[in-house]
């Protein structure tokens, strides 16, 4: 992660900057098989509550100083209106809402280029399908605002 996001244990937090996507990621490389995984929300920005953020998966060795990696080289839900943004294109928004304490599941599958979601342990019909993604990739998140804050928390999704 850059210099702008600090982690304490399973949690990191944009803790300076301006309002601008910072970029982390976590566990090894993923290139085969299937991995799931959920972030908690834990706050939202310090000084207008915002929830922008993005939760996905990126290739390795992304620029940590910058964000906006969904232009080429990111796959991400954004969690303030359920955006899909990846690989360069940005699809319709979803009627999804997130607020914080919220739990968000990602679950990749290398080996057939899927990325799917679940809200609260609920699945949900945002994803990008079978051939979208080909790694291998790493799990990746972007914050952007001062204050905001997500956990790891290592889940299996049915």
């Amino acid at each position: 992660m850059g210099k702008n996001l600090k982690a304490e244990g399973l949690q990191i937090t944009k803790h300076s900057g301006g309002n601008y996507p910072r970029h982390a990621t976590h566990g090894g490389v993923l290139d085969s098989g299937e991995h799931t995984w959920e972030v908690l929300l834990t706050a939202a920005a310090n000084s207008n509550g915002n929830l922008t953020m993005y939760i996905g998966v990126g290739r390795e060795a992304l620029d940590v100083e910058k964000g906006g990696h969904h232009k080429a080289d990111a796959w991400y839900l954004r969690t303030d209106n359920g955006t899909l943004c990846g690989g360069g294109e940005v699809a319709s928004e979803q009627p999804i809402a997130f607020a914080v304490g919220d739990r968000i599941g990602v679950r990749m599958n290398c080996d057939d280029g899927s990325l799917r979601f679940c809200k609260n342990g609920e699945a949900m019909d945002a994803g990008f399908p079978a051939g979208t993604i080909t790694g291998p990739v790493v799990g990746a998140v972007e914050l952007v605002c001062i204050g905001q804050a997500l956990t790891l928390v290592p889940a299996t999704l049915a």
